[in-house]
Parts: structure tokens; C-alpha cells; sequence
């Protein structure tokens, strides 16, 4: 799958407003256009930092939506008196799930500016060591990994049943969180924290 994840900073006091905005407008708007997969909206409501996520079975799908993502950004601006960071396009390459979405989970976003050429060693390094320490934390729900491969650009999700149980987990990531630079060629990660105030995703048909 593909995702494109718009970051948002608005005042504070109108991040109710961007929820809701993102819930009546934007979500109906992306469910209805073909290819999407779901939408996701982080929040931090002491910052007034955002994160829009929507998702899409093919990065032609993704492309072709490109005009309905601008609408919904003007909108959500124009809707909270906030602004527009940057706009990043990635190809999801780990979804790893012990827990159905929910809206209300505390999520421990991780963005890694790696080396292109070892874009590959990073997703190995979080499939094979990271994903399986922390299946076996409390309240793990889902752990997503996004790439741009161009770039070597990468996020690492981590979403967690609620702020306790991310809080508890960070001596567990500390150290692998270092190891994970190393891999993706990174001097350092940034760590930021967020609540997931919508979590709609479809789950892809299987065979």
C-alpha cells in the first residue's frame, strides 16, 4: 500500500475543529475516490501538531488523487486557521497488527532520514529485530513502517492501547531505536508523540 501523510501545525485551540473537519469532509471525500484504503489523523493537542493520513491500494491510485489532497488541505487550512508543513508520499512496506484500528491509541512516531541505498537494510533491521520485541509488550496494537525509497526518508509507527503502555515501553525501543539508525545510515531519529483521533482502514481482501 501507499500513503500520503500531510503535517499540519494549527493553534491549539482548533485542533477540534481540524478533527472534525477531517472526519465530515476529508474521510468521506478520500472513501470516495478509488483506490483508497482508509484514513488516519494523529493529533497533538498541547502543540497543535497534525499528521492526515490516507491510504491507497497502488501508488497510480495515489496519483490520481492528487487534486482531491490538495482540495482537503485548502479546506482543513482554511477550517483552522493553521498551515501547511510538507506533504510526504511513501510506500508502506510493514503493517504488522495485534489489534484492530481504533481511534483514542496512543502512537510513537518515529522519522528516520536514512541513505537511499540502505533503505532495504533499515525495513530488514525493523521486520526481523524490532517487530518481534515489541509484539510482546503490553498493550502493543500495530507497528507501520512507511518508506521513500528516492530519498531514504522512513517513519516507523508504533501504536499502543494507551499512553501508559507506550510510556512503559520506552526502555524496550530505546536502544533499538539506535540500532534502526544504524541500519537506514541515520545519525539520529526523531521521536515525536501523538493521539490517533480517526483510525478508519480497510483491510486489503486475501485470498
Amino acid at each position: 500500500m501507499y500513503v500520503r501523510a500531510t503535517r499540519v501545525q494549527i493553534p491549539p485551540d482548533s485542533i477540534e475543529k481540524g478533527i472534525a473537519f477531517f472526519k465530515e469532509t476529508v474521510a468521506p471525500m478520500a472513501n470516495s475516490t478509488p483506490g483508497n484504503m482508509g484514513q488516519v489523523l494523529l493529533v497533538d493537542r498541547e502543540s497543535g501538531k497534525g499528521v492526515g493520513i490516507t491510504i491507497w491500494d497502488t501508488p497510480q491510485a495515489m496519483g490520481a488523487s492528487e487534486q482531491m489532497g490538495i482540495t482537503s488541505r485548502t479546506g482543513s487550512i482554511a477550517a483552522t486557521g493553521g498551515q501547511i508543513i510538507n506533504v510526504d508520499r511513501m510506500e508502506q512496506v510493514i503493517n504488522e497488527r495485534a489489534a484492530p484500528p481504533q481511534a483514542g491509541a496512543s502512537v510513537r512516531l518515529n522519522t528516520i532520514a536514512g541513505d537511499p541505498a540502505k533503505t532495504e537494510n533499515a525495513i530488514k533491521f525493523v521486520k526481523n529485530q524490532v517487530v518481534p520485541a515489541l509484539k510482546s509488550q503490553k498493550g502493543f496494537q500495530a507497528l507501520i513502517m512507511n518508506v521513500d525509497r528516492l530519498t531514504g526518508r522512513s517513519t516507523v509507527s508504533t501504536v499502543w492501547a494507551t499512553r501508559a503502555d507506550l510510556e512503559a515501553s520506552e526502555s524496550s525501543v530505546s536502544g533499538l531505536r539506535r540500532d534502526a539508525a544504524d541500519a537506514a545510515g541515520a545519525k539520529d531519529v526523531t521521536v515525536e508523540i501523538f493521539e490517533s483521533a480517526v483510525a478508519n482502514i480497510k483491510q486489503p481482501a486475501t485470498a
